[in-house]
């Protein structure tokens, strides 16, 4: 079976992938959608910082929905939306959230990079597009991309800590939620636009959306995006030769000076949406599709030692994605004063993708989900109101090929939880509960050649449940005085404080219950280990914001404790993939990969982050806005072991300016080392990171808006290994970067 997946060619989607994307025609609608164009002018778009506001549990309306969104909650989240977050944009999720305090970016590559939330990520953080997961193979493999384009959002959510109640166990360690807005839930009274383009050393971009009315209740919806990165700029050696003879005892990769070899990628995608809105609600249905292709850096995806003293061999591992989605999103006013409100949301995601080594496919994956969501928002006092939910889950996950070390298996979830707040005074208490069922479905067998052949494997039913409570006390003038986007900075004081305590668990994912075989991407044999528990999580959250004159700032405090936290042992044997054996010995590191198996054991993590802010009285330039920042993490297992890839702490400086039409933020970043790498890691040195962009936005005739940006990443061209990569010595980030465009909205 193995062999027979081995000889197939890639697929037509990667030969389609490679085609040039159609530049020309997205500059062309550009420049028709701002000619032909008439209508009133809108309201100007806030120049937002990209940090989170002083205020976390402020409201934030959203443009074309049919109401405010729902509370995102009293726990510590920050919300990324306009100039902020389109200065911001990179080519993956994690590159474009980096920046925000407590988050961090476990890169494979620059065209892969999965956001790590106060140290934790994979199946311990949530991705949720429209309000759903994008259920991807990134929490299985870390070389595998989310499948968003993080250009199309409209506004981003981080919620930093446990968000398990509202989202399920795979939030326990965090969530993000991407909007982008694709479904109408209001009819616009005209036809809207947004087209972009940017192009620079990192790449070119292109995007068209478009959103107008049909009829007397119809709105519809349409986008088309493409992207294209060449291959990655770097200002030194690809492979840190010294870490990997450190933590391989020799060199299994070619070098390369000044780049980095098979980097370059191309992501193309649209979406179709139909809406119908009345008095009482809107409902509506979306079609999209997105595909990606891009390269592994060599020697970090490697399938064979190749014969000693030989001449290391060219790598050009490729991976082909493509996933297509269908969303129905709906929102009903009821009649009732104790329900106001029902929202339902539902997708199938159809997603694969094939591993490609030398015009083979040697690996392929696929996974097929349909989950929905219910939630009723009800209010039971005059102070109090709350949200009652529903979630489901069907997902069928399936590989075939050399990578092949998860067996095909059907996970069946659902979920019910509460949320309630009550106000009283300054006081206000939220609550959350949420109880959980899953089952996970595999074969009766699975074949693990270095285990003698077929191992039987059962099925795992699973109750997690999740609470949360958060307490605040507000005082003096409203916390929102000190936002980034305020121009006149508020006199009195005023902040609040809040504690929140979590109590969460999550089941074990597909790859923690039955893996089974050599995962190349970590360099490791996975076992899996069907006797697992559910993973508990004890937390505690201290958050304090305060705004007087001139002067805000926010902190958070936070310490987690799990007496079943799930983690790879090593286990003090090898697997020889070229034999297919086990051997207790080795040799030589690049012929043999150690075998892990996952386990449970006690693990504490505790860190902070905190931000000083204080806006320069210097009207003739807008009162710019000068920031201090700060956050770390730490992780350890009982034993004394660090647990791996753990971001380093950091600390810095940024300057924001608004001024006009013009607003700007220069952003200066120290890492320190990361002395703490875990067990079978290296260390990581610091690095100075230094970042800016430059936005001036301008009204044209017909409340056409125009704006012209430049942004540029380490602009010192810093050499910078990330701790949070499971290749950062095979990869290191992205050197000096600079990108210029237009993005026009009607």
């Amino acid at each position: 079976m193995q062999h027979d997946c081995e000889s197939k060619p890639a697929p037509a989607e990667a030969a389609r992938a490679r085609r040039r994307l159609p530049w020309p025609a997205l500059v062309v609608a550009a420049g028709v959608l701002a000619e032909g164009a008439r209508a009133a002018p809108q309201p100007p778009e806030l120049p937002a910082s990209g940090a989170a506001p002083a205020e976390p549990s402020v409201t934030v309306t959203v443009t074309g929905s049919r109401n405010a969104p729902p509370p995102q909650g009293a726990g510590p989240h920050s919300v990324l939306s306009g100039p902020g977050l389109r200065g911001r944009v990179s080519s993956t999720l994690g590159a474009t959230l980096q920046d925000e305090l407590g988050v961090g970016n476990a890169s494979f590559g620059p065209n892969v990079g999965l956001p790590v939330i106060r140290g934790q990520g994979g199946s311990r953080t949530r991705v949720m597009q429209g309000g759903l997961g994008t259920h991807d193979a990134s929490s299985v493999s870390a070389d595998h991309g989310v499948m968003v384009e993080p250009a199309l959002a409209e506004h981003i959510v981080v919620h930093r800590g446990p968000a398990a109640v509202r989202f399920g166990g795979s939030a326990i360690g965090g969530a993000v939620e991407i909007d982008e807005q694709r479904i109408p839930m209001r009819r616009p009274a005209r036809l809207r636009s947004r087209a972009e383009a940017r192009a620079g050393t990192d790449g070119r971009l292109g995007l068209v959306r478009l959103d107008g009315p049909a009829g007397e209740s119809l709105a519809w919806h349409v986008d088309v995006h493409g992207r294209h990165s060449p291959r990655t700029r770097i200002p030194g050696w690809a492979l840190d030769e010294a870490a990997i003879r450190e933590q391989f005892q020799l060199v299994n990769g070619r070098n390369t000076r000044g780049h980095i070899d098979n980097t370059d990628a191309r992501t193309e995608g649209g979406a179709l949406a139909l809406s119908r809105v009345y008095g009482d609600g809107a409902f509506g249905l979306s079609v999209s599709r997105l595909s990606q292709g891009y390269g592994i850096p060599p020697g970090a995806h490697s399938h064979g030692p190749g014969a000693p003293g030989a001449a290391v061999p060219e790598e050009r591992v490729r991976i082909q994605a493509q996933q297509r989605r269908v969303d129905f999103q709906g929102e009903f006013d009821l009649p009732a004063e104790a329900a106001p409100q029902l929202r339902v949301r539902l997708t199938h995601v159809d997603y694969g993708h094939d591993e490609v080594d030398g015009g083979l496919v040697t690996t392929r994956f696929r996974n097929r989900v349909l989950e929905g969501r219910a939630e009723l928002d009800h209010a039971w006092a005059a102070s109090g109101s709350g949200t009652l939910g529903l979630q489901w889950q069907d997902r069928l996950f399936s590989a075939l090929g050399q990578e092949a070390f998860v067996p095909r298996t059907r996970v069946r979830s659902v979920g019910v939880f509460a949320v309630e707040r009550v106000g009283w005074g300054r006081w206000q208490l939220e609550g959350g509960l949420r109880a959980e069922y899953q089952e996970s479905r595999p074969p009766d067998t699975f074949p693990i050649e270095a285990l003698g052949g077929e191992v039987p494997l059962q099925t795992r039913r699973f109750w997690p449940g999740s609470l949360s409570l958060a307490l605040q006390r507000a005082y003096g003038a409203p916390a929102t005085a000190a936002a980034p986007e305020q121009a006149v900075p508020a006199a009195a004081p005023g902040g609040s404080v809040t504690l929140t305590h979590w109590r969460v668990s999550r089941a074990p994912d597909v790859q923690e219950l039955y893996a089974g075989g050599p995962h190349i991407a970590t360099r490791s044999f996975d076992l899996g280990n069907t006797g697992l528990d559910i993973e508990k999580l004890i937390g505690w959250d201290l958050g304090w914001q305060h705004a007087q004159g001139r002067v805000s700032w926010r902190a958070n405090a936070y310490r987690y404790h799990s007496d079943s936290y799930i983690y790879q042992r090593s286990l003090g044997w090898f697997y020889r993939p070229e034999e297919g054996k086990a051997t207790l010995l080795c040799v030589r590191l690049d012929h043999c990969l150690p075998a892990t198996k996952y386990e449970q054991a006690p693990a504490r993590l505790h860190g902070y982050e905190a931000e000083l802010a204080y806006r320069l009285p210097w009207a003739a330039a807008g009162d710019p806005r000068l920031v201090l920042f700060s956050d770390a993490v730490r992780a350890r297992l009982d034993g004394g072991h660090d647990v791996p890839r753990m971001p380093p702490q950091r600390y810095g400086l940024s300057l924001q300016v608004q001024q006009g039409a013009w607003f700007g933020d220069l952003r200066a970043t120290r890492a320190r080392a990361q002395r703490r790498p875990g067990e079978n890691e290296t260390a990581t040195k610091g690095y100075f990171q230094l970042n800016a962009n430059l936005r001036w936005s301008t009204r044209l005739d017909g409340g056409r808006l125009l704006s012209l940006f430049l942004a540029g990443r380490n602009l010192t061209d810093q050499a910078i290994r990330n701790s949070a990569s499971f290749i950062r010595n095979y990869a290191p980030e992205p050197g000096r970067s600079v990108h210029a465009g237009l993005e026009v909205r009607l």
